[in-house]
This record gives C-alpha cells, sequence and structure tokens, in this order.
C-alpha cells in the first residue's frame, strides 16, 4: 500500500533515535536500529509478559484525526496476527480504539473512530492527548505464546485525518473493482475477499458486507468519492470507488 503522510497530524519516522517513546515495565526493549526503524524486542521469558506497550507524550490534536498507520516487519513471532490496542490519554480519562493486525502484512491501518471495544471509549471530537499508547500485542495475546524471539521493526506511525488516495493500493493489479465509475452496484475480480467496509472521502464508514458476495449495491450512496477496504486472507486493501 502505498502511504504519503501530506495528510498527517502527527507522524514518527524513526530517521534517528527513538523520538521520544518509551516502554511501561521492561516488557519491551526499544532501540533505534540504524537503518531508521524503531526495534521493539520482548526479552522477557516465556509466559512473563504482562503489558507489552509503548508510548509518546507528544500533544495529539484529535479534532481531525480517524485513522491510525504503522509500517513494520516482524520476524520470530509466535503467532500471524494479533489485537493491538490504541490508547489515548487526555484530560483525566483513557479512550482506546482495538484492531487485529496481520504480522505479515507489512503495513496496518484503521479506522479509531469505527473499531472501538466499548461504546464509552468513543474518542472526542476535541481535545488533545496527553500521552498515546499502543498495546502491541494485547494481553490478551500473551498465554501460551513465546514473544521472546520475536523482533518488531517499526518504520513509520502516524495519525491522518482521512484515508486519502495517498492511502489507495496502487501496486495490485489482481484486484479490480468494476464497472468504475458505477451508478447501481459493483462487483470485485481477482480475489474472494472475507468482508469490505466502504468509506467516503471523509473517513465516514458508510457500508459493511460481512461475506463475499457476487455484486456490492451502492445504488443508495450520493455521487462521489468513496474508498473499499477489502479484507482478504488477513490482509487489507483499498481501492478507489466513483459513483455517478
Amino acid at each position: 500500500m502505498l502511504f504519503s503522510i501530506a495528510n498527517a497530524q502527527i507522524t514518527w519516522n524513526f530517521d534517528s533515535g527513538i523520538d521520544g517513546w518509551g516502554s511501561y515495565g521492561g516488557d519491551v526493549a526499544l532501540v533505534n536500529d540504524g537503518a531508521g526503524n524503531l526495534a521493539l524486542s520482548y526479552s522477557t521469558p516465556s509466559g512473563a509478559l504482562d503489558y507489552p506497550t509503548i508510548y509518546n507524550d507528544s500533544p495529539l490534536n484529535v479534532a481531525n484525526v480517524n485513522y491510525f498507520y504503522m509500517k513494520f516487519t516482524a520476524t520470530n513471532c509466535p503467532k500471524t496476527s494479533v489485537l493491538v490496542n490504541i490508547f489515548f490519554e487526555m484530560g483525566g480519562q483513557n479512550y482506546y480504539a482495538n484492531q487485529t493486525m496481520n504480522l505479515a502484512g507489512g503495513e496496518f491501518s484503521f479506522n479509531i473512530r469505527t473499531e472501538v471495544q466499548h461504546a464509552w471509549s468513543l474518542l472526542p471530537g476535541t481535545g488533545t492527548t496527553s500521552r498515546i499508547r499502543i498495546e502491541l500485542p494485547h494481553s490478551s495475546e500473551l498465554a501460551g505464546s513465546d514473544w521472546a524471539p520475536a523482533i518488531i521493526k517499526i518504520d513509520k506511525i502516524a495519525f491522518t485525518n482521512s484515508l486519502t488516495t495517498e492511502l489507495v493500493e496502487k501496486a495490485d493489479s489482481k484486484l479490480v473493482i468494476y464497472p468504475n465509475p458505477t451508478f447501481e452496484s459493483f462487483q470485485i475480480k481477482g480475489e474472494k475477499f472475507d468482508n469490505l467496509t466502504i468509506y467516503n472521502a471523509t473517513g465516514k464508514l458508510i457500508k459493511s458486507v460481512n461475506e463475499n458476495v457476487s455484486s456490492v449495491s451502492v445504488a443508495d450512496f450520493p455521487k462521489g468519492l468513496y474508498f473499499v477496504k477489502i479484507h482478504s486472507n488477513g490482509i487489507a486493501k483499498v481501492k478507489k470507488l466513483i459513483v455517478e
């Protein structure tokens, strides 16, 4: 997936140093690997991990933040996918969003406004954070798994306001949406999908389809630009869709 940080509210590139990131309780060791990555290692013996979480105290204005993005590589992990929690500390309250991350995917992005665990944890429309925390993996993933050999190298972390064309995958020629533009429905050619979500140009979730279907109706959609996020075999791909 191609990604530009032009529309990001805050970005960490790790060109040098660890850019103010720290970790809780010694479960995760953080270093810059000298190649522009924040390297996370889990040196605690198997079964002893408690709260593998990194944090940063850079203030984030949440007014125009809808998406979390991370570019990474993962090696020697005991699982192929894990639940990841993003916590926002703001005004003495904690707000969080969570999503399953495919550790082989290389890139991870999701809408932090819609992927929540409880309604009361919804991120407010305004405010500035005092701390951002990333629990990777979530503590529920630890039982019976040995994370001691695992290394996760993070190339980039960003919080962005919309799912724009900079986030659209352009290199995948196998996956095609047609007809496009459309006015009534579209089909997906190239591979079967597990589920898909459709967002408008501002990042608002418009429709979810939780099964592989031959045709997806957009007959009631207003004219405009949309983004179709397609989940297949644990990997999310995003395509542009024009409704006329």
